[in-house]
């Protein structure tokens, strides 16, 4: 007894939509080429501030 067509589809969509977003989550920095910064107070790609933390040297 095996599933169906729709079954199938039902599994197997969201599945490989989950993967693909977590694949472009990973790899989102290269993508986009824009340096990403997180901390424990900010998470952000502003780059003045990627600017003044490294010349603060915590960058």
């Amino acid at each position: 007894m095996g599933l169906s067509a729709e079954a199938w589809a039902l599994l197997l969509v969201p599945t490989l939509l989950g993967i693909l977003t977590m694949v472009l989550y990973g790899f989102w920095d290269k993508i986009t080429g824009k340096e990403y910064y997180v901390d424990d107070e900010i998470l952000a790609y502003d780059e003045d501030l990627l600017e003044e933390l490294k010349r603060e040297g915590k960058a």
